[in-house]
């Protein structure tokens, strides 16, 4: 396998990254009342962790999804991302 195959594998870090966006409107979602500024920057830090995800989801099928590693980390941010957004628009 060459070092350009082996560089663009999905790994933990393609998930990581979207995981770190979801942290701040995570704590706006349980610390504060949802006011419109914190609404509004918690649907930012979401859309943004959106396009992360959807550019991790193209790395990994560009690369092969057998290759791609992380899937624990890949599950995770998934399903913060699907709490989010339900607690968002609650």
């Amino acid at each position: 396998m060459s070092e350009e195959a082996v560089e663009n594998v999905a790994t933990e870090g393609t998930w990581a990254v979207p995981m770190l966006v979801l942290f701040p409107s995570g704590l706006i979602v349980i610390i504060t009342d949802l006011a419109a500024p914190w609404l509004i920057g918690a649907w930012i830090c979401v859309g943004l962790a959106v396009l992360l995800i959807a550019t991790g989801w193209i790395q990994a099928v560009r690369n092969g999804l057998r290759r791609a590693t992380g899937w624990t980390t890949c599950a995770g941010v998934h399903l913060v991302l699907a709490w989010q957004v339900v607690r968002l628009l609650a």
